[in-house]
């Protein structure tokens, strides 16, 4: 899933509530039509846990979503058999919505390991939110469309609402002293860093003259600590402020070492690797933040490390004519 935390998505964009309703009658939706699959057939199951149709196609809906908009900002026409890392665009389509379908079910997989579940009061507060979507969006009637333009109804984006609720309470239980969550996470011994990249490119001479410069204007600032994150943000390390973990890989060995040997808030020189020439900053941060980190690189790894079974469905599903059939259910405003 490669640093998708963010992309977990685990509250969704558009704040969708858990209050408990009673199921409406089964409909099939734009994904079942577009899949030509019955929406609550078992597709696979992550370590034992059954996942219905309408999860993963949920997932790659939002996926193909996503690319088919990348494509259109960039200009570019897409070709979902274009090739990429590992197969076709539509393969790559296909595995990203795998892979958030397992971190979902992986939730709730912990969620019952470790005694989570919604109280009357948490279930309160996701009703609220659902209300004040439907103020926001023009009213429930107005609200369900867009959700229909998903392949959500009101019970389906209820209860992947609640799998994100789910999630923040196992973040709060990492987080509380004594827990065997808390337990098995230890004391992370990471520290915080943000990083300006000036990749070395074809021109590293070049790049050691506009590292300089940037080195320069950093010394000269007003506020370091507000320029030190534009010019992070206009550099070529786009990953933002990051925990390390000893050895995780994330930096490289003499950069990491680097890291360590900087005080909280302090920055440091102009540091030369292979890729370039970067400038760190050692971020304050509490123990609580490093534990987040290191309890969301615990849930990743289980998903990734996830016993997933596939069906014949799943195998013969084709991401791409999936795709087209979506696009034009949409656009008939079916």
């Amino acid at each position: 899933m490669g640093k998708r935390m963010a992309a977990l998505a685990l509250v969704l964009c558009l704040g969708l509530s858990g209050c408990a309703l009673k199921k409406e009658e089964e409909h099939v939706s734009l994904l079942g039509r577009a899949a030509e699959l019955g929406e609550e057939l078992v597709l696979l199951t992550v370590d034992g846990r059954e996942v219905p149709a309408w999860r993963y196609l949920y997932w790659l809906a939002f996926t193909c979503d996503q690319v088919r908009e990348k494509y259109k900002d960039s200009g570019l026409t897409l070709d979902w058999e274009a090739p990429v890392t590992g197969g076709t665009l539509a393969d790559y389509a296909k595995d990203q919505a795998l892979a958030n379908t397992a971190l979902y079910a992986t939730v709730e997989t912990f969620a019952e390991r470790y005694g989570c579940a919604l109280s009357d009061s948490e279930r309160a507060a996701l009703a609220e939110l659902w209300a004040g979507q439907l103020e926001a969006h023009g009213g429930e009637e107005a609200y369900l469309r867009e959700l229909a333009d998903l392949g959500l109804d009101r019970p389906r984006a209820e209860e992947l609402a609640e799998v994100g609720m789910l999630y923040a309470k196992l973040y709060d239980l990492c987080l509380t002293e004594g827990s065997e969550l808390a337990e098995l996470l230890g004391t992370p011994e990471g520290l915080t860093v943000d990083r300006i990249l000036i990749s070395a490119g074809e021109d590293r001479e070049a790049a050691r003259e506009r590292a300089a410069e940037v080195f320069s204007r950093l010394n000269g600032a007003e506020d370091p600590d507000t320029a030190f994150s534009a010019l992070a943000a206009e550099g070529d390390d786009k990953a933002g402020p990051r925990t390390l973990l000893p050895g995780d890989g994330t930096l490289s060995q003499a950069l990491e070492d680097a890291a360590k040997a900087l005080e909280e808030g302090q920055y440091s020189g102009i540091l030369e690797s292979e890729e370039g020439f970067s400038i760190l900053r050692r971020l304050v941060t509490e123990g609580g933040a490093q534990m987040g980190e290191a309890f969301d690189r615990l849930l990743q790894e289980a998903a990734e490390g996830a016993l997933v079974k596939t069906t014949p469905a799943y195998d013969g599903l084709d991401a791409a004519e999936f795709d087209r059939a979506l696009e034009e259910l949409r656009g008939a405003g079916e």
